[in-house]
């Protein structure tokens, strides 16, 4: 199976692109036409007037660093944001990404947690 890494379109007709960020994420363009859901889980377009936009994985860590995201809700000192940050996996700290694996936020089997792993390993070996 094909990891979906990035679930978007671009309407045909009023040019916006729109991304499907999580499962049951339903998101329609501004003028209606084309509507997607689904997230990095399955991938379903509504509408026929759209170009994808979406990425595929392709096994390697850099474009997954690139193109997955993390919503984040809170600031470094746990107040509540407005709304979800979507934060590429390259942009986050490593604290952040510590966090969300000893807090259990990415549990074993999720397909997130080797992904995040590999990211730390990733900087690791960039910083040596």
């Amino acid at each position: 199976m094909i990891m979906v890494l990035k679930n978007s379109v671009i309407c045909n007709k009023c040019k916006q692109e729109i991304e499907s960020k999580h499962r049951h994420d339903f998101i329609e363009c501004k003028c209606g036409n084309v509507a997607v859901d689904g997230g990095h889980d399955y991938q379903r377009v509504l509408g026929s007037d759209y170009t994808s936009s979406s990425i595929y994985d392709d096994g390697t860590h850099e474009l997954r660093r690139k193109h997955l995201t993390w919503g984040k809700n809170y600031d470094e000192n746990m107040r509540k944001l407005p709304t979800t940050q979507w934060i590429p996996i390259k942009d986050m700290t490593s604290e952040h990404i510590n966090a969300i694996i000893l807090g259990g936020f990415a549990p074993e089997g999720s397909m997130m947690r080797p992904i995040f792993i590999k990211e730390l390993e990733y900087r690791d070996f960039k910083n040596k």
